[in-house]
């Protein structure tokens, strides 16, 4: 079995009792069915209390106020500490914050953005993210009717919109609107049955000539009449998304009619003020929030066959990040990176734990009409 994880991976440490969000409230932990039958085997104090404070028909941990049964008044894990550690934990327990994309023969491993731990690490990352690659003596596991070539294609193609979304010669608009039009283009190859074709097209936007296009292209719309009104309707169509899902936290809708009643009512920025604001949403910050969506989630396209509609869902949480990021700033401009990491993790929380939520915001993006690549790219221009 293979494994690929971010370079910061092994950087990770839980930060326990000091979290400011804790993973045990806010959402329900899932036991696996091992770990059922392991806690029912339980004696003594800590097995009565098992058999109480398990939902046994939903096969989960009871919660009160929000919180898990076994999460102490320090925000510390009773069944951690009185079970002998992490050998105690299930398997959600055991995993979380990292987040696991099966392939045939491979594992890719990364850190979950909702984590606030893992989350400082992923946005406060200096350096471009390199991927390292391991081995293992497991076996690898058969998928039935995994498609290998559109594997291949997939890794090819997001290893390409890496290395473009990590040039910081060009600036970060540049590079996220050929990152869009890369898996636009290779989408209408798969659709066309047409993967054969795929090389040219990565060699095409492997050549130099890109650059200059791009930044063209976008000048252009930016400079082009009714601007302004496209990118409003754009972001208005992107928050309108975030009505249809399943709300997983009983704050985020307020905290989400609060943020787009803000951006609807503030005045067009100066210049001054969107250097300002440029200057703590930095590019920088826009590059790792993307890099961290394209890798986890671009090559899960193998089982659906839309690379387009993983790159719009990536694309769509940065942006959606910096403009929830940006409705705090204009309320206070006072605020630091902190209100960053708070606002990624609040976001992650809510979309990235249900998977309900992933497909139909999936679903969503793929209207044409309202998400096309112009009004798309609209969205990165002032």
């Amino acid at each position: 079995m293979q494994y690929t994880v971010p370079h910061y991976y092994k950087g990770f440490t839980c930060i326990a009792g000091e979290c400011p969000d804790t993973c045990c409230a806010g959402w329900q932990i899932q036991i696996d069915p091992f770990s059922l039958k392991k806690y029912r085997k339980n004696n003594g104090p800590l097995g009565n209390r098992l058999k109480n404070e398990i939902n046994w028909k939903e096969g989960c941990f009871r919660q009160y106020a929000g919180r898990c049964a076994f999460l102490n008044e320090n925000n510390l894990c009773d069944l951690y500490l009185e079970g002998g550690g992490q050998r105690a934990f299930c398997r959600t327990c055991r995993t979380y914050p990292r987040h696991i994309e099966e392939f045939e023969g491979l594992r890719e491993i990364s850190l979950s953005l909702s984590c606030p731990a893992a989350a400082d690490l992923i946005l406060n990352c200096g350096e471009p993210v390199r991927l390292l690659h391991a081995e293992d003596e497991k076996e690898d596991e058969p998928y039935e009717d995994f498609d290998f070539f559109l594997f291949t294609k997939l890794e090819d193609a997001r290893s390409l919109i890496l290395r473009i979304l990590q040039d910081r010669a060009h600036p970060f608009r540049i590079r996220a609107a050929a990152a869009l039009a890369l898996s636009h283009d290779l989408q209408q190859r798969i659709d066309k049955n047409a993967l054969c074709e795929a090389d040219s097209l990565f060699d095409r936007y492997s050549s130099p000539g890109m650059w200059t296009w791009f930044g063209s292209r976008l000048s252009s719309l930016e400079h082009g009449e009714g601007h302004a009104e496209r990118r409003r309707v754009a972001e208005n169509a992107l928050f309108s998304i975030l009505d249809r899902l399943e709300v997983l936290r009983d704050d985020w809708m307020p905290y989400l009619v609060d943020a787009r009643r803000t951006l609807k009512n503030a005045p067009a920025l100066q210049k001054e003020e969107e250097r300002s604001f440029s200057d703590l949403f930095t590019e920088q910050t826009a590059e790792q929030l993307l890099v961290y969506f394209v890798f986890t989630y671009f090559c899960g396209a193998v089982y659906n066959a839309d690379a387009y509609g993983k790159m719009k869902f990536s694309f769509a949480g940065m942006i959606l990040i910096r403009e929830l990021v940006r409705a705090e700033w204009l309320q206070n401009p006072d605020i630091t990176r902190e209100t960053i990491l708070r606002t990624a993790c609040r976001y992650a929380r809510e979309v990235e734990h249900s998977d309900k939520n992933k497909f139909l915001m999936e679903e969503l993006l793929a209207d044409e009409g309202r998400f096309g690549l112009e009004n798309l790219f609209s969205l990165l221009l002032p």
